[in-house]
């Protein structure tokens, strides 16, 4: 029998339903390319100037909140101890099945930080593709992969981090989670995700051990059960919190001093929100299947 489980969705749109997630015998063929040019930016986009000041370009705590009208979807990300201060706008002009882009202030007219399409045979591999650091310099389009498996679902990208002559590639995972870090986010449910920084390691992985089962069995809060730095978490909202929040993401341990870089931190950001645009697609499909 396949295992259930709940998918966060705000409940102004849809109380939260069970679904099944498919079973795969195989997994999508994984390459190691990192840094392709073919950008779907407009030419010359670069970071803003106002993000270039410090080395953690975003605030360290991220609430997130949820608006929708009839075909577009925006979200809403805050920093969580300033709540009064400049949020940044999630878009998806043409709804869960469509593009993503990511602005540098709360509407879809400032400036891009990254756009991003599907992508993969499974329709659950994202593209980003990020701006320059500076004018004149080079946009990059990183892959945020799926690993399509039963009881560890996973998505990973790799890309250079670091500064000056300390720059390489290190790979990151974003696994599914219910252990301290995620349940230490404010007005959190208790599930979520953590991005695990692996490092160097390349090959596809599909062993790391179960964390949504045994997060906090004998491990040291802030790293996984097997061993890795979590560097960034992200929180399904409770259902005691105001129908419009959709979760929280905070920066952790590597990735709340900036020392991965900016261009990581806005990778971060927007995979995060790739993977909640996925659960977004399942809750609508499964809305559909209830109502056939």
């Amino acid at each position: 029998m396949r295992k259930a489980f709940y998918i966060p969705f705000p409940n102004e749109v849809l109380p939260l339903k069970q679904h099944l997630l498919p079973s795969f015998n195989k997994l999508p063929p994984v390459t190691t390319k990192m840094g392709t040019t073919n950008s779907k930016l407009p030419p010359n986009t670069h970071l803003p100037a106002s993000m270039t000041n410090g080395t953690q370009p975003f605030p360290r705590r991220f609430s997130a909140t949820y608006k929708k009208s009839l075909t577009k979807i925006l979200a809403l990300l805050t920093d969580a101890d300033r709540p009064n201060s400049p949020s940044y706008a999630i878009s998806w002009p043409s709804g869960s099945y469509g593009s993503l882009t990511f602005h540098a202030g709360p509407t879809k007219d400032h400036e891009l930080l990254a756009t991003v399409r599907l992508a993969g045979r499974l329709g659950s591999d994202f593209n980003v593709a990020l701006p320059a650091l500076f004018t004149g310099g080079e946009q990059k389009t990183e892959i945020l992969r799926y690993v399509p498996s039963f009881k560890r679902e996973m998505w990973w990208f790799a890309m250079p981090v670091g500064s000056g002559a300390d720059v390489r590639i290190e790979r990151f995972e974003w696994r599914r989670s219910r252990g301290a870090e995620v349940k230490g986010v404010e007005g959190g449910s208790g599930s979520g995700w953590k991005l695990v920084r692996m490092g160097g390691q390349m090959a596809s992985d599909t062993g790391h051990r179960d964390d949504e089962a045994d997060d906090d069995d004998g491990r040291i809060e802030g790293f996984t059960s097997d061993g890795k730095e979590v560097v960034a978490v992200w929180a399904d909202a409770g259902l005691s919190f105001h129908l419009s929040r959709i979760g929280g993401l905070e920066f952790r341990g590597s990735g709340a001093t900036g020392e991965l870089g900016l261009l990581w931190s806005v990778m971060a950001v927007v995979t995060c929100m790739c993977i909640y645009q996925l659960q977004l697609q399942r809750a609508t499909s499964a809305a559909a299947s209830a109502a056939a």
